[in-house]
Formats: C-alpha cells, structure tokens, sequence
C-alpha cells in the first residue's frame, strides 16, 4: 500500500509546475491597438502575445464602447497577416458590414474570412477568469477598458 501512495505521489509533482503555470497565465494583461480602417471596419493588432480570443475580445470591446453598436455581428473581413495599417505587425481586420457569404461560427479562430460570431459572444469572451486583463488602446492613446 506504501508503494503505491508513493508512486501516485511522485506522479502528480510534475504537474505542480504546469498547474503554476496555468494559473499564472490567467493573470496576463493584454493591452491591443485598435486602428480604424472606416466607419465599420477597423484592424485589431497583435499585441502581448494575443491569440484568437483575445482578438475577438478586443473587436467586441471595441464595436460596443467605441462604435456604440450593441447588437449585430461582427465578422472577419482580412484574415490575420500583415497589417494594412501598421507597417511590420499582424493584424485582424472585422467588420460589423454584413458581409456575403459570411459563415456563424463560435470558435475564436482568426485565420477563415467571413467567420462571423455575435458581438454579444465576442464581449463574453472576455471573461479575465478565462483570457487575463485586457484592454485597447485607439491611435490617439486612448485606453478603452471593458
């Protein structure tokens, strides 16, 4: 009985590190510029190590405190690639346009054009249990918080 307490004890130290690890990157803090491209298009630019859902935090953040658009979809319009407006950075490009074709999708990813997901899910995403603390700042400087 000793052996096998022993044994399941030595099993679980090395997960010590890897749930450390997990808990600490639910603390990061993301702070992704936001740089509209027209009054319904804007890129949202890779930033802190963003991935997908950060991205679609930001554009729901953004479509809801800065375009004042409640209610809608938001879709992918410019997959993630080089910037159109930053020179040297990857960016996402959405639209809140209805855009043909386009298909509801409820994963984060950013890489298919015309995935579109509900602002109202893009803001839930944001959750800073789940993604961290994340905020955007516009080309003025201004922070935008959720």
């Amino acid at each position: 009985m000793f052996k096998i307490i022993v044994f399941v004890g030595l099993l679980m130290v090395p997960t010590l590190p890897v749930a450390e690890r997990d808990r600490i990157s639910f603390s990061a803090k993301y702070t992704i510029p936001i740089v509209p491209v027209g009054p319904t298009t804007f890129e949202v630019i890779e930033a802190d190590g963003a991935g997908g859902t950060q991205l679609w935090c930001a554009g729901g953040i953004f479509t809801r405190r800065v375009l004042g658009v409640e209610r809608g979809n938001l879709t992918v319009k410019n997959v993630r690639g080089p910037s159109q407006m930053v020179l040297g950075r990857k960016a996402v490009t959405f639209t809140t346009d209805i855009v043909p074709g386009a298909k509801k999708s409820y994963s984060e990813g950013v890489r298919t054009a015309g995935k579109t997901m509900s602002i109202a899910h893009a803001n839930a995403l944001c959750d800073p249990d789940v993604i961290g603390n994340l905020k955007i700042r516009l080309p003025n400087g201004q922070l935008v918080y959720r």
